[in-house]
């Protein structure tokens, strides 16, 4: 049996790919594993290279499901990207970290993508 919540993002996850895509991005991974961690998509366009991690909810009960990325989210998160950067060689001219908020409410898709959400310590 699936679990809901599972199965809730990563239809998100591929939602917001789609997304992505329909905007010119080049999707560069989904789901990459990471020692103590995940990236839900690496996405880029140009010189950028945006790192982007997925929250989703099945109504609208939250004001955005972008506030659950605490600050223990972010490290993760920004660990797991610069693990990435080191596998694939990379070293782009710009990064990002996004979040992108995915609300299922009464079978409509609605998306709240913050650019920029948060900057790694290790990128000063």
């Amino acid at each position: 049996m699936t679990d809901p919540r599972h199965a809730l993002g990563a239809a998100a996850e591929s939602f917001v790919a789609d997304w992505f895509a329909r905007r010119g991005y080049r999707i560069l991974a989904r789901n990459w594993m990471a020692r103590g961690g995940e990236l839900d998509l690496v996405v880029a366009r140009g010189d950028v290279v945006a790192f982007v991690e997925v929250r989703s909810v099945s109504r609208r009960w939250l004001a955005s499901p972008t506030v659950t990325v605490t600050p223990r989210k972010q490290a993760r998160v920004a660990a797991a990207a610069d693990q990435y950067l080191r596998a694939n060689g990379l070293d782009p001219a710009r990064i990002r970290f996004d979040v992108a908020g995915v609300v299922q409410d009464r079978g409509d898709w609605l998306l709240e993508l913050v650019e920029n959400a948060f900057v790694p310590a290790w990128s000063f």
